[in-house]
């Protein structure tokens, strides 16, 4: 028994739920890449674009 590991739930909880927020908005991303890529085919960065022009809106308000 002296060599078993502690295992600290509430930094395991916070990485995991670090690890699937992070994939869930990949997933978000790759889709809207995806839908921006057939309205857009010739625009180079949409996506970037649009979260900029998202962002900047946000902080006028």
């Amino acid at each position: 028994m002296a060599g078993e590991q502690v295992v600290d739930f509430t930094k395991a909880v916070e990485k995991h739920r670090h690890k699937r927020m992070n994939d869930e908005k990949d997933a978000k991303f790759d889709e809207m890449r995806a839908r921006f890529e057939s309205v857009f085919p010739t625009k180079a960065t949409p996506v970037k674009d649009y979260l900029k022009k998202k962002r900047a809106k946000k902080a006028g308000k």
